[in-house]
């Protein structure tokens, strides 16, 4: 089949949506398939894959986050949508302007993938509306439809779509391991991600607090670096490339992620588990599905600064019990491998083809 993979996201910018599609499109080419990528980027190739360019994508404020607002000329829409595939499967399709524009014009099989979840900052409107907009896109444009978690289907009508989680394409030759002394953040800087639950538990560890890594870029930079300066060993390393998370996730002791909500599922926690890495995580639906068979071990109440403190300190002092966990992830995060998934993924191409 020749597929097209729709991101209406720029596909410089690091993300969950970004690793999904591009994993799946490796998987999908390994097994035979022609497969482009479409985004808001110029023509060229990433990771391997070609990119079709479409459009240019903005950065506007939403919820608490920063999404990506893409609109492209007719023309090219025009030109994209006739370039031949078999199937245009669509991620996050609800994004405003882009996919939509793109969805009325190509005329083959469409599929989506849902990856969205309502956070502690969505507006109530927002909320209202996703069930509706969602049953509207699929009467209008879809064949067939995937969600990455229950979560993520929450606003889907039940009967009407698969799930199938997110995937991990994982670099045939990982980075040697490091010396396993510091604590990882990988996230974006903003209220949602919770980093400054993360700064609270170590600022109750005091002198006892390990370095800690901060990979991501945001607008509360500023803020938590002042915040950070208190502590002993706190260091912002900016927006990383794929090659920096992965040494980074195989040089850490733990990877934490504190995320007031809103996450459907959790892409970087099967990384770091996948590095040997375990991830201690806050307790929104997305991380239990993930980290469901280590819930007492790895997973703290959301904001909880004392607890986050407690599990961090247990993890560096008790070799055992981190080792243990390390060997889980290893097992674990192999039920997530797209070289499994993809085939699933087939699965539902081949029904929208009928």
């Amino acid at each position: 089949m020749k597929i097209a993979l729709v991101c209406p996201y720029d596909l410089e910018r690091p993300g969950g949506v970004r690793s999904h599609i591009l994993g799946l499109g490796l998987a999908l080419s390994e097994r035979g398939h022609q497969v482009e990528v479409i985004g808001p980027n110029v023509d060229g190739e990433i990771d391997g894959l070609p990119l079709v360019g479409c459009g240019r994508a903005r950065k506007v404020a939403f919820g608490g986050t920063q999404i990506d607002l893409t609109w492209a000329p007719w023309g090219q829409v025009r030109q994209v949508a006739r370039r031949g595939y078999d199937v245009m499967h669509f991620h996050t399709i609800w994004n405003p302007l882009f996919p939509a524009q793109l969805a009325a014009l190509f005329r083959g099989p469409k599929v989506a993938t849902w990856h969205d979840a309502a956070g502690p900052n969505t507006p109530a409107l927002a909320r209202r509306v996703m069930p509706l907009a969602s049953s509207l896109i699929r009467r209008l444009w879809l064949r067939q439809m995937i969600a990455v978690s229950p979560l993520a289907g929450l606003h889907l009508k039940p009967g009407s779509f698969r799930l199938i989680p997110n995937g991990l394409w994982v670099p045939s030759r990982l980075p040697p391991e490091g010396d396993r002394t510091h604590l990882l953040y990988v996230g974006r800087l903003e209220p949602r991600k919770g980093l400054a639950t993360l700064l609270g538990a170590l600022e109750r560890l005091g002198e006892q607090a390990p370095p800690l890594w901060v990979a991501g870029e945001g607008y509360l930079r500023a803020e938590l670096e002042q915040r950070a300066a208190a502590l002993p060993r706190v260091e912002f390393l900016g927006e990383v490339s794929e090659e920096q998370k992965w040494s980074l996730l195989r040089q850490a002791r733990l990877l934490v992620a504190p995320s007031l909500g809103g996450e459907s599922f959790g892409i970087v926690l099967t990384e770091a588990m996948a590095c040997g890495t375990p991830p201690l995580a806050a307790d929104n639906p997305g991380y239990r599905g993930v980290l469901q068979g280590r819930l007492d071990q790895l997973i703290f109440p959301v904001a909880d600064e004392s607890r986050l403190a407690e599990r961090i300190a247990a993890l560096f002092a008790g070799e055992e019990e981190w080792r243990a966990l390390q060997l889980w992830g290893l097992q674990e995060w192999r039920r997530y491998d797209w070289r499994v998934l993809a085939e699933q993924v087939e699965q539902v191409y081949r029904q929208a083809l009928l």
